[in-house]
C-alpha cells in the first residue's frame, strides 16, 4: 500500500502499528485488517469519485453499497484453488486408503468426483450468501476513524444526519410540489433532501407510512392530482408496492402512480449489480404470482430469494434519473428514465 502522508510504498513488514517506517506518521486503515481491503487513499480515492469530487452528496451507505458491489464482483469466477485443494487432498487420503487396503487405483477417482461436487455447492453457497457488515459497524470501523484523522468531507451524509434529513417535514411549500417520490428508503430521502432537488425541481419524498407532520403535503398530492413516483429496491417487498400506494396514501383508483423500479428486468439488464439474497416469504411469493405487472421470468428471479437494494444503484446514476425526471415533472410530462 501506498502511504498517505509521504507517498511511500509500503509492504506489509514496513508499515507495522499503521506507522509509515519512512516518514514515521500513523495511518487509520490496514488493508489486510478489514474487510474491504481498503487503506486511508483508498478510501479518499473513493469518496471522490462517487461524490464527482464533491459535486454530489451521498450517504454512508451508498459508500457502502459500492464497497459490497466491488467486493461481490472480486468474487465471481471459477474457484480453481478450492478444486486444486480438494482433488490434492482427496487423492492423498484416499491413495493411503487403497495403499493399506490394496485396492486398485481406479478406486482414487470416485471420492475426488464427489470432492468436487461438494466443494463447487459449498463454493456457490458461500459466494452467493455473503456475511455483510452492518451500517453501524461500517461506520464505527471505517468512516469514524477515517474522519477524525482527515476531517468528513462535507458532502458525506453519516447515518444520524441521514435518518433527520429523511424524517423532516419536505423543505417546500405543498403548493408547490410538482413531483412526489415515494421511496422505503431513508438514505434515498435524504440524499434527495441533501442534493437540493425540492427547490431545485419541486420534488419531495415521502416514506410509505406518513407521519403527521407530513400529512399537509401528502394532502396537497391527492388535491393536486400530482403524480406519484414509486421508487423501491427489487424484492419481493418492494414490487408490491405499486399495488400497496393506493391503500397506503388513500388514493383515488385513477390516480396516476407510476412505477420507477428498480424491478427485477432493471437488474437483469445490468453488469455486476450488487445482489443479496433473503429467504422469500411464501404469502409475498403468492401475492408476486397475482400481481401481473411482472413478467414470469421477473417473479422466478424473486422467488429465488434475490434482492437488488437501492443502495447498490451509483449515487451519479440515481441523482441523474432523479434530475431527469424533476425535468420532466416541470413540464408535465408522465414518464421517467429506467433506474438501473
Amino acid at each position: 500500500m501506498k502511504c498517505p502522508h509521504c507517498y511511500a510504498e509500503l509492504r506489509y513488514r514496513e508499515r507495522s502499528n499503521r506507522t509509515c517506517s519512512k516518514c514515521r506518521q500513523q495511518f487509520v486503515l490496514e488493508p489486510k485488517a478489514n474487510t474491504f481491503k481498503l487503506h486511508d487513499l483508498g478510501l479518499r480515492d473513493l469518496l471522490n469519485r462517487l461524490s464527482q469530487n464533491g459535486t454530489i452528496r451521498l450517504t454512508s451507505e451508498q459508500m457502502l453499497g459500492a464497497l459490497l458491489r466491488r467486493q461481490q464482483a472480486k468474487k465471481g469466477g471459477f474457484p480453481c484453488g478450492l478444486y486444486v485443494l480438494a482433488t490434492m487432498m482427496t487423492a492423498f487420503l484416499f491413495g493411503i486408503i487403497n495403499v493399506v487396503l490394496d485396492l486398485p487405483e481406479f478406486f482414487i477417482i470416485i471420492p475426488v468426483i464427489f470432492a468436487w461436487i461438494i466443494t463447487g455447492y459449498f463454493s456457490t453457497r458461500i459466494s452467493s450468501s455473503p456475511r455483510l457488515p452492518s451500517l453501524s459497524n461500517f461506520e464505527e470501523t471505517i468512516l469514524r476513524p477515517w474522519n477524525l484523522k482527515y476531517g468528513r468531507p462535507p458532502w458525506l451524509i453519516m447515518n444520524d444526519e441521514t435518518i433527520a434529513l429523511s424524517m423532516m417535514q419536505p423543505p417546500i411549500h405543498p403548493n408547490a410540489v410538482n413531483v412526489v417520490i415515494l421511496c422505503p428508503s431513508a438514505a434515498v430521502r435524504a440524499f434527495i433532501v441533501a442534493n437540493e432537488l425540492p427547490r431545485r425541481f419541486g420534488m419531495i419524498a415521502l416514506p410509505p407510512v406518513i407521519n403527521a407532520a407530513q400529512e399537509p403535503w401528502l394532502r396537497a398530492v391527492r388535491e393536486r392530482r400530482v403524480p406519484v413516483y414509486v421508487l423501491h429496491e427489487a424484492s419481493l417487498p418492494g414490487c408490491l408496492l405499486m399495488r400497496d400506494v393506493y391503500q397506503l396514501w388513500q388514493l383515488p383508483v385513477d390516480h396516476p402512480v407510476i412505477d420507477l423500479g428498480i424491478n427485477p428486468h432493471d437488474i437483469l439488464e445490468v453488469k455486476k449489480p450488487l445482489l443479496l439474497k433473503a429467504k422469500p416469504d411464501e404469502k409475498l411469493v403468492n401475492k408476486v404470482m397475482d400481481f401481473t405487472q411482472l413478467k414470469p421470468i421477473e417473479v422466478d428471479w424473486l422467488k429465488k430469494g434475490n434482492v437488488a437494494p437501492l443502495y447498490g444503484l451509483p449515487p451519479a446514476r440515481l441523482l441523474a434519473m432523479l434530475i431527469a425526471g424533476g425535468k420532466a415533472g416541470q413540464l408535465g410530462f408522465m414518464s421517467w428514465p429506467k433506474a438501473a
